[in-house]
């Protein structure tokens, strides 16, 4: 088995972890079953769309209570964040490099606006979570374990817009954060440059 094979195997196997795609299966057999028995599925579709959107704008929301409320939280939420942020990187390369992890499948990106809309709102759910995760872990500066809410936002916007964290981190754990998150930065804007490219050789194609 080719490197290449192996990469789509362990993404689209990463992808069965989150809740979303056993529900989307679901929905996925039940349009397939219309389909061969002739009934109409422009339902289902319209279901998995709407789930796709629905997921995505809760884990945002999630995100922004996470961090606001991270005084009262305990710090083993950071790892389902952690979970999620690699979850939606996975999902994103799926997609680009195989066709796989989305509701049409094949090799064909449609890069519609929609689709980067939903793109950047899970780009900044990820901003976030990554806030939430520094207010619990890693140490920064003179800081104790975890920044303040603030500052680990500033943080968290340094990371992803500029790959450069706003406060030195000062332990390992610090270190591991900051690399975790610039590398899910700099592989995540690589695919919506992507998708904007596509979207301007559609746009163009049509003219």
């Amino acid at each position: 088995m080719s490197s290449v094979a192996l990469v789509e195997r362990f993404i689209v196997l990463c992808f069965w972890l989150s809740p979303y795609r056993w529900v989307d299966a679901l929905l996925e057999a039940g349009e397939s079953a219309n389909q061969r028995g002739g009934r109409d599925t422009a339902g289902l579709r319209a279901a998995r769309y709407a789930l796709s959107e629905l997921y995505i704008v809760a884990w945002l929301v999630l995100g922004v209570g996470l961090w606001l409320a991270q005084a009262s939280l305990p710090a083993w939420l950071i790892w389902p964040a952690l979970l999620r942020v690699f979850g939606i990187l996975d999902k994103e390369l799926g997609v680009i490099l195989f066709g796989r992890c989305k509701i049409t499948a094949g090799r064909q990106v449609a890069a519609t606006g929609r689709t980067i809309v939903l793109a950047l709102e899970n780009y900044v759910a990820a901003a976030f979570l990554m806030a939430f995760v520094h207010t619990k872990a890693g140490r920064f500066g003179e800081a104790a374990t975890g920044l303040a809410p603030g500052d680990a936002l500033i943080q968290s916007l340094s990371i992803q817009f500029s790959l450069t964290p706003a406060f030195t981190p000062a332990d390992g754990i610090g270190w591991a954060l900051v690399l975790y998150q610039s590398g899910f930065a700099f592989l995540f804007s690589l695919i919506v440059i992507s998708l904007f490219v596509s979207l301007l050789e559609f746009g163009a194609s049509r003219h």
